[in-house]
């Protein structure tokens, strides 16, 4: 069921990446909003998962884990597709 989710997530995030890929090519700034958004996302998972390694403690460390891994692949498929997008269009 966990990989289900996560894929589901994953799946989200690149449609979420080339929705704003395409906005990007509509409107002229500087940074590219797949950048700004998926960037946050990465250092917010990656800051709750060493959260959850500090916290010791049966349930809370592992929701937290779970929480910040839920985060992470997304995020971070989601960069690497906003940077292909950038390079090969």
């Amino acid at each position: 069921m966990d990989v289900k989710i996560i894929l589901g997530t994953i799946i989200a995030a690149l449609v979420l990446a080339y929705i704003f890929h395409s906005l990007q090519r509509k409107t002229n700034s500087d940074k590219h909003i797949g950048d700004k958004v998926f960037n946050i996302g990465f250092a917010i998972s990656l800051t709750i998962i060493a959260i959850s390694i500090l916290v010791v403690g049966g349930w809370d460390g592992m929701a937290l884990g779970a929480l910040g891994v839920y985060l992470l692949f997304p995020s971070l498929s989601g960069l690497i597709f906003t940077k292909l997008l950038i390079r090969y269009n």
